[in-house]
């Protein structure tokens, strides 16, 4: 029951703008108490709950924002940072008291989410719905419920390196399927840092896995997403009228170029994927807008970005004057000024420097103490996920997170920490094991 409203808060969460708003945030508050008494139940609190790294260093974060609140004069700005924290620490509670089996459906279950949050975004750009997808300078790109593009795609990217890594140990048209929409979400997105986060993710996974093993599980639905993404393409520019028909007729097209290739040798996939970028070629032609490519390789594929910079400045200069304790949770307003404007903000578009202005040097080592005992624990949790491809996965999904955290304000979307907790959890040593009990056979693996 815990683990299935894990997932209700998980649904709740995205369909909720990210539970960015109060009234989202409430209802997800309301599921997770749900799912922390019901997991008790299963198993009721423990010394070694307490004692797991991430709670205890969760807790002392929560504690420092409470601190530099009151120093602030409003002790209660704290209680988003704090009751955020609270979430994630039931997430990671709830998730050690499941059994191999069903952390494994738990994991498919985060992926059928993922794979319905791509679809949306997908459906917003093939069809301009509002809020589903957004113009944005020029180019409508895929937002999803969560009606940021940015923050979907900070997302759909761990949910895709699980879906690709999970192929390696339940191969499958499902899996296989899976894996292709939600990179097919995600590279709708037209998010920079969510690429960046890909390659990342990608290549930690491919160290874990190898490099080999991870060609033969990514390649084809990779492959499958470079098709139906160019049928998507003419639909992206906002000086063009949509192309529906030709995005739907390339979506299939590339979930069965993925479904295809799966089965071929390794060996045939760099053929195929030499016919998959020619299938590309075709279908940009067919669609007749090869101004819309160059516009969406114009935009996107830059690394410049004035804002964002100016932005880091900006928060820089906060916790220089406020080097202890910062300006307090939700407090920082960042300011400059650009083309002779003053541009006000209170996002700096990278999450560790907005710690570092509302909560000053203290807050940011504490969460550095708070990420480290995490990566340790999950580094060591390989024994007790449900099978070395969904460590990796997991693995591979967090550090593309937080290699993106440091470009957009992805923290203050909930339903991404959550998500981020979900696939933590997954690897944490078990409550079950620890009382001496039993587990199910940890699931075959086809190498």
């Amino acid at each position: 029951m815990h683990a299935l409203l894990l997932v209700v808060a998980l649904v709740v969460a995205i369909a909720a703008q990210g539970a960015y708003y109060g009234a989202g945030q409430r209802t997800v508050a309301v599921v997770l108490l749900l799912a922390l008494l019901t997991a008790l139940r299963a198993r009721p609190w423990a010394s070694d709950d307490a004692l797991l790294p991430p709670v205890w260093a969760s807790a002392t974060f929560a504690g420092w924002a409470a601190v530099s609140a009151a120093v602030a004069g409003d002790i209660t700005a704290a209680l988003p940072v704090i009751a955020l924290l609270g979430g994630v620490v039931v997430v990671l509670l709830a998730v050690r008291r499941l059994t191999l089996g069903q952390r494994e459906a738990l994991a498919a279950a985060v992926v059928t989410v993922g794979v319905l949050a791509a679809a949306i975004g997908w459906v917003g750009v093939a069809w301009r719905i509002i809020p589903w997808a957004l113009a944005d300078q020029g180019l409508w790109r895929a937002a999803t419920t969560l009606t940021y593009a940015n923050a979907a795609a900070g997302l759909l990217v761990p949910m895709a390196l699980l879906a690709v890594a999970r192929l390696a140990a339940r191969p499958g048209v499902p899996a296989i399927a899976a894996a292709c929409l939600l990179l097919i979400g995600a590279g709708a997105t037209l998010s920079r840092g969510g690429a960046l986060a890909l390659v990342v993710g990608a290549a930690v996974l491919a160290t874990l896995l190898s490099p080999g093993r991870t060609l033969r599980v990514a390649g084809p639905p990779t492959l499958g997403a470079v098709v139906a993404l160019a049928g998507l393409v003419p639909s992206m520019a906002a000086s063009s009228p949509p192309r529906p028909v030709l995005a739907a007729a390339a979506l299939v097209v590339g979930v069965g170029v993925a479904v295809g290739a799966a089965h071929l040798p390794s060996r045939l996939l760099v053929l195929f994927l030499a016919a998959a970028v020619l299938a590309a070629g075709a279908v940009l032609a067919v669609g007749g807008r090869g101004s819309n490519a160059a516009t969406v390789a114009s935009t996107r594929l830059t690394i410049a970005s004035p804002d964002r910079a100016a932005a880091a400045r900006a928060a820089l200069e906060l916790a220089a004057d406020r080097p202890l304790t910062g300006t307090g949770p939700g407090r920082a307003v960042l300011t400059w000024v650009q083309d002779s404007r003053r541009v006000t903000s209170r996002y700096a578009h990278n999450e560790y420097l907005q710690v570092l202005a509302e909560l000053g040097f203290v807050g940011l080592a504490l969460l550095i103490v708070l990420l480290a005992s995490l990566a340790r624990t999950i580094w060591w949790g390989r024994p007790h996920a449900p099978s070395t491809a969904i460590w990796a996965g997991a693995v591979a999904g967090l550090a593309a997170l937080a290699v993106h955290s440091a470009l957009d304000f992805l923290w203050h979307l909930p339903a991404i920490p959550l998500a981020g907790a979900v696939l933590a959890g997954l690897n944490l040593p078990t409550a079950i094991d620890q009382e001496g009990g039993t587990q199910p056979d940890r699931p075959s693996e086809k190498e």
